[in-house]
């Protein structure tokens, strides 16, 4: 695409405005009399200047350029680059109240750049830093081209380096009687600045001024005239008061210029003179008559009227020793350009004229000269702006050889509405379109809008371009409410309405855009070949056009020779290229016949997917005659006599297509290897056209090429169908008919539906997106593993709009392109004429890049990585059908947009679909998969998993779980990715609560290893879920120990608070009738949570867990009841590590011995066992609920003995009987506190009360805890008489024949002073009353003791003569058997003594001698006994 560039034809590119220009304005006050200024009137001006290295890649200014406008009294000043974006770039001087003249040049120093500028009343220079310097100190140049280098206008201000010698006044005292016309400036050599200023008078005012920032005085001197009555008028009488009238030799335009060591002015006068003055010497060196250069030698013609009249201009030429100067003659009748060149022949100046060209009858604005060519400025009758365009090779004519340059077309108010499309979307997408307007355009389109509605809005009002949409839309549609407020309409005449509003608004976007459109002036750099055109608000560029832009948009009159070598044609075969150009004629016939409303739904169509063959046929029909000789449009008498010529039609039309098609058959692919091009040219191309006004240039160009290819691809087919039908008139044969029908009109057809996508990528809005779903694509990227570099430019939000091309062009495929550049030669051939040479090659570079008909996918991963997925199922559908090439890796691509969107069905099915591919397309095999192996069935697991990852970003596990089946269907049995494709279905089955499947994905997996990590996490997931029946009942064939071992670990390992693993396992062995196993589980479970779990909740579920292990020992086999006590795993020690308490033993030779293993001791725990241990922590439970004391559930569970002590003291004392019976402990401890509590309550009960006091209250709470009967106590009976029952009771239960818990409750009771009950004494009576008796002594109760004595002296006494004594549980003897019966003597001995100590007292006394008569009588009954005894049983000698 344009591999050559046209010689002739150039056309303007616009950049767009998208946002508001922020300007920097500094004022000057130039000491002037504004009373004397304000009548002066200076016409407006403008130029440019290009850096002197602006032709060097690599240089900080490379393709950098400064351009300014004046009006009245402000220059307006601003730097642009095309290889590196500039801040604070726009900076406006307002010279106050004094007019700037015509003149303002800019030049380059050592470490600045100095500007020049010269009023009507003063001369100023303004310095600012070099950009080498500003880079050498901010390092600009070297960061990332997307990154904005400082201008040279960022630090300016008033001050800043302003020295008193750069201003200078021209007349301080105000008196003058001239004005200043005319100027211009020069910087020498030395850094001297010049100012030569032509006056109305005719003299000329020359003033120097010192080099910048050094000491001087600044000179002012008039340039005279040779003669010595001149030197001395003009000496005593200086031009400044003189007289006021214009002279013949009044200057219209001057210039400086260096020549031969000095300078020279050049000044084109009002008689027609060209007047060359010597700065050194102040004289006139040349004076060159003007006339001469016309072809008829007039030389009698008056001096113009006015001072608007000829015009200089130096030309810039590649050798700085040539000087050469176009003057343009104004001529009321005619114009005409004249190139002349001054030389020194002979010791004086001579000047040779060059070249002549006449020029059209219309009004110049202004001209420049850049690569051999004139471009001219013209403004018609009519105002509008005209730029033409000639070659300075030789002298024409007048009106010959010019050619116009095609400018953008004017906007329409009205525009084309489709029928299916409403007014305000139509008009907002015109308006709203990237570049079309600007947002101050739009600001003051408002403004005027709503000023009819008096709601007038501020442009500082709307920041962004999404809101100044929403301000556009509610005024106009308040404006459409205005109008139908009274009345209701119909659907038609609301369309009227809308209709009207609509284009009433966007006629005032129109006017408004025209006023900053208007073209001021030209800017040329001869070093790049860039020319641009400076207007009101903006610049704009012009290009050269390619061949097939100037075959198609020139008419045949002024097409330049085809290029035979870029048609592929010999050059013998010059009736070929003849047949070429008259078909080119007939495409320019179509062309000019196709109506814009033909254009535009032609184009629908095309989008809408139609056939371009059938709406080709429907244009010929339109446009040629049909059979019977009826058409709109009959372009019959015009197209038939030029095919007639055509001697050659196929081969010509194979020409032509052959130019359209970017990738031809047998190219090779442009997509070579970087290492191909030198490094030095890489290193120079990839900074060109890098900033953002240089993406914009070329996204425009962009657009420019492949419109217009895409209409001339339209008409060339359009023609091919009109050959078909008027082939028997143009003596056409059926073999090319027939070879047309069957290959040119399908291959114009491939290659109008290209063109088609090119033009909608240049012209399709980018979607801004918010950053989290940038970032989420980002991620998805990386996922994919195909984000291989800074792929992409994510179009910034509140920034600015953009198109595709333009974003694409910003990022990847602008850095394709100029590594593509670099590869070939074009950059050696003229490396400066980067603009004329190298712009339309670069953007034929890209076009190629994005060309569908190739095998390059650069584009399609652009949309991706700029996650543009709406438009990439536009660029998806508008390939689909046609386009062979990549359309499984299209496919792929679609599934992504699919998923982005939530259409995940959709998406799984292009994914599918795109299987075909796989081994053929070269994205999804190297870029994608990045797999050497060519296996079809490796490759398409490959593919799977990397599908499977974008579902999984996305989170959708089934469609994972599908894509995983159907790769598994795919994959051979020995693919090692299987079994991660086995994982993927498990995992995500059981997230989906799906167990069997996650089971049998499970069993499925070939990978011993996998099956053991999916084994675990099937095990975790459903314990953590608790879905225990389905962990039960999975048979695990050969993984029931793997099953045991992973549960018993993560019961050990997790919380016990929060997970409880032990009772899925012990469910696990109880299911399969493992009974004595599941025991020692839950017996486990139930120890660690009396460690790890204090607190009411742990005892529970502790003494749940030994009820649960007491119930499967119970139910296993009576020979298998029994566990191993669980022991923790012996702590291992790091290796090396010896305990600071341990030292090793030696042997007798002083060798360390080896330490002997010391293994653990095995224990083991019978039911009896853990039935003690539940005992213990059942009571602990029944403890921690009697007292809530958090204290009392803490800690290790108390030993039986303390248990029971503390369940004693809580009035639990049928369980501490129970637990103590358990453990083979005495009551003791019961029986006291019991007595103990009964003593209290005898104490503080009283028959006199009412009711209850607060401790017979309290005791009622730990009586109604024991299970005592009704017989034993009335209902009436009081706290104290239930305990006392409860007392009773309890020593008829558990008293045994020792009488020891009546002795320690008889203890207990004695010990505080309590009388022994009568039943508690009849009782102790019955089972030992000679432990009462000493009961009785030993606390002093001589009395009852005595007592007793008696009686039981009785009672034996009794028994001995055969009586039984139920008081004592004695039976009578008949027949004596010696030591029978006794008495405890012992005690009664004490007793005697005891009372004997206290006979004073009579009551003692009497009790001591009826004691010791008992003893008597017992004394003399056993005597008699005994003697009746020896009486019958006489003692054998």
């Amino acid at each position: 695409m344009a591999e050559s560039l046209s010689t002739h034809l150039h056309r303007e590119v616009i950049v767009p405005t998208y946002t508001g220009v922020r300007w920097k304005e500094i004022t000057v006050y130039s000491g002037a009399s504004a009373s004397l200024l304000q009548d002066i009137k200076v016409p407006e001006s403008c130029g440019g200047y290009s850096y002197t290295d602006s032709g060097i890649a690599g240089s900080p200014v490379s393709n950098r350029y400064i351009y300014w406008r004046v009006y009245n009294d402000v220059l307006e000043l601003v730097e642009q680059s095309l290889d590196v974006s500039l801040t604070a770039n726009h900076i406006r001087y307002r010279f106050q109240d004094t007019p700037i003249l015509d003149g303002v040049s800019i030049h380059e120093l050592h470490n600045s750049v100095v500007v020049l500028v010269a009023t009507v009343a003063s001369v100023h220079r303004l310095v600012f830093p070099h950009p080498e310097e500003i880079c050498r100190h901010e390092s600009a140049f070297s960061i990332t081209s997307d990154s904005a280098a400082l201008s040279v206008f960022h630090n300016a201000s008033l001050s800043d380096k302003m020295y008193p010698q750069d201003k200078h006044m021209l007349n301080p005292s105000g008196n003058t009687s001239y004005s200043v016309l005319t100027a211009a400036t020069y910087v020498t050599g030395d850094g001297d600045a010049l100012f030569a200023l032509g006056t109305s008078t005719g003299g000329v005012v020359l003033v120097r001024m010192p080099p910048a920032g050094l000491q001087g005085i600044v000179m002012q001197s008039e340039l005279t005239q040779s003669t010595v009555m001149q030197k001395l008028w003009k000496g005593l009488v200086p031009v400044m008061i003189r007289g006021g009238q214009q002279s013949a030799e009044t200057a219209t335009s001057i210039d400086i210029q260096p020549l031969r060591g000095d300078f020279i002015v050049f000044c084109v006068c009002r008689d027609h003179k060209l007047r060359l003055w010597s700065v050194k010497t102040r004289e006139c060196v040349l004076v060159f008559n003007l006339l001469d250069c016309l072809p008829d030698g007039d030389l009698s013609m008056p001096p113009l009227s006015s001072t608007s009249g000829h015009t200089i201009k130096k030309i810039q030429t590649s050798s700085f020793s040539c000087l050469r100067v176009c003057v343009h003659l104004n001529f009321p009748d005619r114009n005409q350009f004249c190139l002349l060149e001054p030389h020194f022949t002979d010791g004086r100046f001579q000047i040779a004229r060059l070249v002549s060209v006449y020029g059209p009858s219309e009004d110049l604005v202004d001209f420049c000269i850049s690569s051999g060519k004139l471009f001219t400025l013209w403004t018609s009758s009519s105002g509008e702006t005209i730029l033409r365009a000639t070659p300075l090779s030789s002298d024409h004519s007048e009106g010959e050889r010019w050619i116009d340059v095609l400018l953008q077309r004017r906007e329409v108010a009205e525009i084309l509405i489709p029928p299916f499309q409403d007014p305000s979307d139509v008009y907002l997408e015109r308006i709203f379109h990237p570049g079309r307007f600007s947002s101050q355009d739009l600001l003051k389109a408002l403004n005027v809008y709503r000023r009819s509605l008096d709601m007038p809005v501020h442009p500082d009002t709307v920041v962004s371009m999404a809101g100044l949409r929403e301000e556009v839309v509610a005024a106009v549609e308040s404006e459409i409410r205005n109008c139908v407020m009274d009345y209701e309409v119909q659907e038609e005449e609301y369309y009227q309405l809308q209709l009207e509003q609509w284009t009433k608004f966007y006629s005032c976007c129109i006017q408004y855009q025209e006023v900053g459109a208007k073209v001021k002036g030209l800017f040329a750099n001869n070093t790049t070949g860039l020319v641009g055109l400076i207007k009101k608000d903006c610049m704009s560029y012009v290009r050269p056009c390619d061949q097939l832009e100037e075959m198609y948009l020139l008419s045949s009159g002024c097409l330049s020779p085809l290029n035979l070598d870029l048609l592929n044609i010999s050059v013998e075969d010059y009736a070929l290229s003849q047949d070429v150009k008259q078909i080119c004629d007939c495409v320019c016939l179509i062309r000019e016949a196709m109506t814009e409303e033909l254009c535009a739904q032609f184009e629908a169509n095309l989008i809408m997917m139609e056939s371009p063959k059938s709406l080709a046929e429907k244009a010929a029909e339109f446009l040629f005659c049909n059979s019977n000789g009826e058409s709109s449009e009959c372009l019959d008498p015009y197209v038939i006599p030029r095919l007639q010529e055509v001697r050659r039609l196929l081969p010509a039309l194979h020409v032509l297509l052959k130019m359209l098609d970017l990738q031809p058959e047998g190219r090779e692919d442009e997509m070579m290897d970087d290492s191909v091009a030198d490094a030095t040219r890489q290193l120079q191309c990839s900074h060109l056209f890098t900033s953002s006004t240089a993406s914009a240039v070329l996204a425009q160009v962009f657009e420019q090429i492949s419109s217009t290819r895409l209409a001339f691809s339209r008409d060339l087919l359009i023609l091919q169908c009109a050959i078909l039908k008027l082939h028997d008139p143009c003596g056409i044969g059926p073999e090319v008919t027939n070879k047309i029908k069957s290959h040119l009109l399908s291959e114009t057809s491939n290659l109008i539906q290209s063109y088609l996508l090119l033009v909608w990528t240049s012209q399709t809005v980018v979607v801004s997106n918010q950053t989290s779903t940038l970032d989420f694509n980002t991620r998805q990227l990386a996922a994919l593993e195909i984000s291989d570099g800074p792929g992409a430019i994510y179009p910034k939000q509140g920034v600015r709009y953009s198109t595709l091309a333009e974003l694409f062009i910003e990022g990847v495929g602008g850095t394709q392109a100029r590594s593509l550049l670099a590869q070939c030669d074009m950059m050696e051939r003229e490396p400066k004429m980067v603009w004329s040479q190298v712009l339309v090659p670069l953007v034929g570079i890209i076009a190629k890049i994005v060309w569908p008909n190739s095998e390059n996918f650069l584009f399609a991963e652009f949309l991706v990585k700029s996650c543009q997925y709406l438009h990439l199922q536009e660029y998806v559908r508008l390939l689909a059908g046609w386009c062979p090439f990549n359309a499984a890796s299209r496919c792929f691509l679609l599934g992504l947009s699919y998923l982005h969107f939530d259409q995940p069905h959709q998406a799984a099915q292009c994914f599918m679909q795109a299987t075909s591919g796989l081994g053929v397309d070269t994205f999804l095999t190297e870029k994608l998969l990045q797999a050497p192996d060519d296996h079809l069935q490796r490759l398409e697991v490959l593919y799977f998993l990397k599908v499977i990852k974008q579902f999984e970003e996305f989170l959708m596990p089934d469609m994972v779980i599908d894509l995983a089946h159907a790769a598994i269907g795919q994959a051979a049995a020995d693919d090692p990715n299987l079994a991660t494709l086995w994982s993927k279905v498990f995992k995500y089955n059981l997230e989906l609560g799906h167990n069997e499947a996650a089971y049998a994905a499970m069993v499925g997996n070939p990978d011993m290893s996998r099956r053991r990590d999916c084994l675990r996490q099937l095990l975790i997931v459903l314990g953590d879920r608790g879905d225990l029946d389905a962990v039960v009942r999975f048979p695990y064939i050969g993984l029931e120990d793997e099953v045991v071992s992973i549960l018993e670990n993560r019961a050990r390992s997790v919380d016990l608070a929060t997970h409880n693993y032990y009772n899925l396992l012990y469910a696990f062995h109880v299911y399969r009738h493992r009974f004595r196993t599941a025991g020692s589980v839950m017996y486990e479970h139930g120890k660690r949570l009396g460690c790890e779990l204090p607190g009411l909740k742990g005892l529970q579920r502790q003494a749940q867990c030994y009820l649960a292990a007491l119930s499967a020992l119970r139910l296993a086999k009576h020979e298998y009841a029994w566990i191993v006590k669980p022991v923790p795993p012996p702590k291992h020690k790091p290796l090396g590590y010896e305990s600071p308490e341990h030292s090793l033993k030696h042997g007798l030779d002083g060798e360390n011995k080896p330490e002997q293993p010391c293994g653990q001791k095995m224990e083991i725990l019978e039911l009896a066992d853990i039935e003690r241990e539940y005992m213990l922590v059942d009571a602990r439970l029944r403890l921690a609920r009697h007292d809530h004391d958090p204290a009392a559930m803490s800690g290790p569970t108390a030993d039986a003995d303390e248990m029971v002590g503390l369940l004693v003291n809580a009035g639990l004392f049928d369980r501490a009987v129970v637990l103590a019976q358990c453990f083979n402990l005495p009551l003791n401890t019961v029986f006291e506190n019991l007595a103990l509590r009964c003593v209290n309550l005898a104490k503080n009960s009283s028959y006199f009360m009412i009711g209850d006091n607060d401790y017979t209250a309290q005791a009622w709470d730990w009586l109604q805890k024991q299970q005592i009967t009704d017989n034993v106590v009335s209902r009436d009976s009081s706290a104290s008489d239930q305990a006392w029952a409860m007392l009773q009771k309890y020593l008829e239960c558990y008293e045994d024949k020792t009488a020891k818990y009546h002795r320690c409750t008889g203890e207990k009771l004695l010990s505080h002073g309590f009388a022994l009950p009568a039943w508690f004494v009849n009782r102790y009576k019955s089972l030992n009353a000679e432990e009462l008796l000493r009961l009785y002594i030993d606390y002093d109760l001589l009395e009852e003791a005595h007592q007793l004595s008696v009686e039981l002296i009785d009672a034996v006494s009794v028994s001995l003569q055969g009586q039984d004594s139920k008081l004592f549980s004695l039976k009578g003897c008949v027949h004596h058997i010696p030591q029978e019966a006794w008495i405890p003597y012992v005690s009664i001995d004490q007793l005697l003594a005891a009372i004997k100590d206290h006979q004073d007292d009579p009551t003692y006394n009497r009790m001591f001698q009826e004691l010791t008569d008992k003893m008597a009588d017992y004394h003399r009954l056993l005597e008699r006994i005994s003697n009746n005894i020896c009486a019958t049983h006489p003692v054998s000698q």
